[in-house]
């Protein structure tokens, strides 16, 4: 079966940190799913009009992009703000931070 090693960008570690520890822990647990496709299809899904995807955990929303082997988590987000953040997300940065990443 094909694995895929998960990655959160700064900024998801950030959004990480500031939720309660509940929330956090069950975000976690879910991003764990992305490891192993197929992805189940009632929780992930393609965002309309962007090269992002969602993964739902209740009232949050971890938006993610699929690099190769890799899933990139650029953000975790309460679902009203999903809209705003996704303006907001400059993917030429996050393809820039993954490549010095990959260096290290």
């Amino acid at each position: 079966m094909d694995k895929r090693t998960v990655i959160l960008t700064p900024k998801a570690k950030r959004d990480l940190f500031k939720l309660p520890r509940r929330n956090a822990g069950q975000i976690v647990e879910d991003l764990g799913l992305l490891e192993t496709p197929p992805w189940p299809p009632g929780k992930v899904k393609r965002l309309r009009g962007v090269d992002y995807w969602e993964i739902k955990t209740g009232d949050y929303r971890s938006l993610f992009l699929p690099e190769g082997k890799n899933v990139v988590v650029l953000r975790i987000i309460n679902r009203r703000d999903l809209f705003r953040a996704v303006k907001h997300i400059d993917v030429t940065a996050v393809v820039q931070w993954l490549q010095k990443e990959k260096k290290r």
